[in-house]
């Protein structure tokens, strides 16, 4: 089948959000031992849902006020409305897979008035933190969100899938894509399985790239 449209799939945190939201909130409210839990986490000897719920143990609060304020903080690449915009008024799908939290991709998407389809861990506040991982694997723990399985759900078979990422959970599901952006550890994972990709440093690139690919004017 000839493919004649695009499907993207796009990470958030450290992606569409500048920053990663989720290391930055650990960093921020966790007591010293984050650090080897994250070591533990990035060589696979813990899953992202271990990994998250030893972390919030040591988290100093789980008042919800003081996290939003500084969930708030947070800032969208300058160039993401425009490239969604872009892609709403072509008809190309546009799907964020995170394996971050709901809680601040939701806040952070209605404050930057952009409507997309997300994917995340659900975080819940109580006397404590916890999760919910509705979108993990049965076959591999290693994320919360399984992004290649929902990938394989939610293509469209007549469109070039786009992966679009920054870190470790892109690992897996840019693999399948058929075009890649890529920066930082997304980008080095790339270069050194010998699989092809884009460099990117904020979504203006993503765009003028997507543009000449298609043959449109820049």
């Amino acid at each position: 089948m000839e493919k004649t449209g695009f499907t993207f799939f796009v990470d958030f945190d450290g992606t569409i959000a500048t920053i990663d939201v989720c290391e930055a909130m650990v960093k921020t409210f966790s007591q010293e031992g984050w650090q080897e839990l994250n070591e533990r986490w990035e060589k696979k000897e813990l899953s992202t849902v271990e990994c998250a719920r030893q972390t919030f143990k040591l988290f100093k609060t789980c008042e919800q006020n003081e996290i939003l304020t500084f969930v708030d903080g947070a800032v969208i690449d300058p160039g993401f409305a425009d490239f969604a915009a872009y892609c709403k008024n072509r008809g190309f799908p546009v799907v964020i897979l995170s394996d971050g939290y709901d809680y601040y991709i939701e806040y952070l998407l209605k404050r930057e008035g952009i409507e997309l389809p997300y994917y995340a861990n659900k975080l819940l506040f109580g006397c404590g933190l916890d999760l919910e991982a509705p979108y993990s694997s049965n076959v591999c723990d290693s994320c919360g969100v399984c992004k290649s399985e929902l990938m394989q759900k939610l293509i469209n078979p007549s469109h070039h899938i786009v992966y679009i990422g920054d870190g470790y959970s892109d690992f897996c599901p840019a693999q399948s894509a058929d075009i890649v952006f890529a920066k930082t550890k997304l980008y080095e994972h790339c270069l050194k399985v010998g699989k092809d990709a884009y460099y990117f440093t904020e979504f203006s690139d993503v765009l003028k790239q997507i543009k000449s690919i298609t043959g449109e004017k820049l």
